[in-house]
C-alpha cells in the first residue's frame, strides 16, 4: 500500500475498530503520562530510531524463558514484564512495530489474554510515522517499575487438549497461518517433524497485510474474500496456530476485526503439536 493509498481503519469495513489508534492522535498525545508506547520490534531496531517515549520489551513473543519458547509467560513473569515496561491497570497501552502489525497484534492478545483490554495499536505502525516526517528519537526513556495485576481470560487461549478434542468436532476450524513450505513440512523450524494438523485449513498470515511503504491490515470485505476461497466458515469456533503463537495472535484479531466471536490462538502451536509424538500429524 503506498502512501496515497492508505485506508484508514475507519473506513475498512471492520466489525470493531477500538483496537486501532492512528499517528495523527498519538502525535499529540506523546506527552500524556497515562499514555505507555511500547515499540514492539527487536532491540536493534528500536535503538536504530523509535518513536519519542516508547519502550522496548526485551523478549516480544512474552515467551517463558529464552529456552522455553512454546508457552506465553505465567501471571507472575508477565506481570513482571509489564511492570518492567511501566505499564499498570490504567495503562493506555500503544503498540507499534515495523512488521505490518505483528508483534503488536501479539502485545494485544497478551495483554487481553491477562486482562487488560486498555490497549491499540498503531496503524500503520512506524512506517506511517517515519514517512509522515515525525519526530523520532534515539533516547531511551528511563521507567519507573509500576505494578500490574493479572485478571486471565481463559476464552483467548486454546491448550493443546482443546485442540486434540477439536480434531473430532465438526462445529470447530483450525486455522493454520504458516508459510507453504512450513504446513508441507519441508521447513521444520528446528523440530523433529514436519507437516501440520490434520484437517487444518491453510492461510498464510501475510496475505491480511497491505505490500507496500506503509503495510496495513486489509479491509473486511478483502479478508473475507480470502477466507470464501478456502473451506473456511464464520459460523464455526476457530482455533488459530502457527509455530509459537505469534503469527496466530495476529490472525486471531484478523477474524476478530471481520465479526467472529469464537475465536481462540494455540499458543502453543507446533512447537508443542511437532514435538509432541503422540499428536498426529498430516
Amino acid at each position: 500500500m503506498k502512501k496515497n493509498q492508505y485506508i484508514p481503519p475507519e473506513k475498512r469495513g471492520y466489525s470493531i475498530d477500538n483496537i486501532f489508534t492512528s499517528t495523527k492522535w498519538l502525535d499529540k498525545n506523546l506527552n500524556n503520562p497515562k499514555i505507555r508506547i511500547v515499540d514492539t520490534d527487536i532491540s536493534e531496531k528500536y535503538q536504530n530510531s523509535h518513536i519519542p517515549g516508547s519502550v522496548n520489551v526485551v523478549d516480544n513473543y512474552y515467551k517463558t524463558s529464552p529456552s522455553d519458547r512454546t508457552h506465553i509467560q505465567g501471571p507472575e513473569k508477565f506481570s513482571e514484564t509489564m511492570g518492567k515496561l511501566g505499564i499498570n491497570n490504567s495503562s493506555l497501552v500503544i503498540a507499534y512495530d515495523r512488521s505490518a502489525g505483528l508483534y503488536s497484534l501479539r502485545l494485544l492478545w497478551a495483554l487481553n489474554y491477562y486482562g487488560h483490554s486498555n490497549v491499540k495499536i498503531l496503524d500503520g505502525g512506524y512506517q506511517k510515522w517515519f514517512y509522515e516526517g515525525k519526530k523520532t528519537s534515539q533516547t531511551i526513556p528511563k521507567i519507573l517499575f509500576s505494578k500490574f495485576n493479572i485478571h486471565v481470560n481463559k476464552d483467548l487461549i486454546a491448550k493443546k487438549d482443546e485442540v486434540i478434542n477439536a480434531l473430532d468436532d465438526n462445529e470447530i476450524q483450525i486455522l493454520d497461518v504458516r508459510s507453504d513450505d512450513e504446513w508441507n513440512g519441508i521447513n521444520k523450524r528446528g523440530g523433529p517433524r514436519g507437516g501440520h494438523i490434520p484437517g487444518a485449513i491453510h492461510i498464510e498470515w501475510t496475505n491480511f497485510h497491505t505490500k507496500g511503504e506503509i503495510p496495513a491490515l486489509k479491509t473486511a470485505n478483502e479478508i473475507k474474500d480470502i477466507l470464501s476461497k478456502t473451506s473456511f466458515s464464520k459460523n464455526k469456533k476457530t482455533i488459530t496456530y502457527c509455530q509459537g503463537g505469534i503469527r496466530a495472535a495476529h490472525t486471531f484479531w484478523i477474524l476478530k476485526l471481520i465479526g467472529l466471536d469464537h475465536v481462540k490462538n494455540y499458543d502453543g502451536s507446533w512447537r508443542e503439536w511437532g514435538n509432541d509424538f503422540s499428536c498426529p500429524i498430516q
